[in-house]
């Protein structure tokens, strides 16, 4: 008997394998309740790149008379024509000087704040990062008329500085909070361990917390940049001539004369994103490790 059943063990074995490599009915539900959301929201964003791509490879009269994603007569010239434009090369170097001064202040403000949140311990520590953050609650509508005011009275407007200085003050909140979280993950026993050998405060910021937070930096860098690229009320508002305005008002700018160029505008959105899409590519993996590290404490 003992040896009848040993042989019938082996041959229930490939049963089992063959019930457990077919997913049960209700494991298929769930694979797709997960699976149809994934799948609605990828053709929720790359519809509208297609659709984009393929307007910008059209001609004027062909927008219109050829609905398909296809073109007929496949061209370049919009390409061509936003690039040959010298309000597009102006915009495009205002972005970029605005973006990156974004977000080189926007970092140099929150550091200092975020570390003294996270290592200092004082009465309403709690209580002042919480109303650090209510600034983010406030509509950019709302700014719009005491930051023009502001900007007339120092005689800014016009002035890339200013947009700077606004889009650092909307991205220190965010910033200030990723941060505190992802330096309060920081063990405090390596800077005191540094302050036992000597080291001082700005040291232990330099040569250990600094480098540590490495993936928030790069996080808030990448949020700065990607605020004030996109960003089109306050360029409305402080800006009052060509040389002071970056890609989205100038984008905005092409379809005001009543008449719009739809394969030039296609073209130019397409050219605006790409800049940014090449950063973040390169910096996902510091993004996604700064986002989910720094928002839990």
């Amino acid at each position: 008997m003992a040896n009848m059943q040993q042989v019938a063990r082996p041959n229930q074995l490939p049963s089992r394998k063959a019930a457990s490599a077919t997913p049960a009915p209700s494991r298929l539900f769930r694979i797709g309740l997960l699976a149809l959301p994934l799948l609605v929201l990828i053709l929720w964003t790359v519809i509208p790149f297609i659709v984009t791509i393929s307007v910008s490879l059209k001609t004027k009269g062909e927008v219109f008379g050829n609905f398909g994603l296809i073109p007929q007569n496949l061209t370049l010239a919009s390409y061509q024509e936003v690039l040959a434009s010298s309000d597009f090369r102006r915009a495009f170097l205002n972005s970029v000087i605005v973006g990156l001064g974004t977000a080189l202040l926007t970092i140099v403000l929150a550091l200092p704040g975020a570390y003294a949140m996270a290592r200092f311990r004082f009465r309403g520590r709690h209580l002042l990062l919480l109303f650090v953050l209510l600034p983010r609650l406030v509509p950019d509508v709302g700014t719009m008329v005491p930051l023009y005011k502001l900007a007339a009275a120092t005689n800014m407007i016009d002035n890339p500085l200013s947009l700077i200085i606004a889009y650092s003050g909307m991205l220190l909140p965010l910033a200030v909070w990723l941060l505190v979280g992802f330096i309060q993950q920081i063990p405090r026993e390596i800077e005191e361990s540094a302050a036992v050998d000597g080291a001082t405060l700005w040291e232990r910021i330099r040569y250990l917390v600094l480098p540590l937070s490495a993936p928030a930096i790069i996080t808030v860098v990448v949020l700065a940049f990607r605020e004030a690229w996109n960003e089109f009320t306050l360029v409305l508002v402080l800006t009052s001539s060509p040389e002071g305005r970056t890609l989205p008002y100038a984008l905005f700018l092409m379809g005001d004369g009543g008449i719009t160029n739809y394969p030039a505008a296609a073209a130019f959105a397409l050219i605006t994103v790409i800049p940014f899409l090449l950063i973040y590519m390169r910096f996902e993996r510091h993004v996604v490790a700064g986002l989910t590290s720094g928002s839990s404490k």
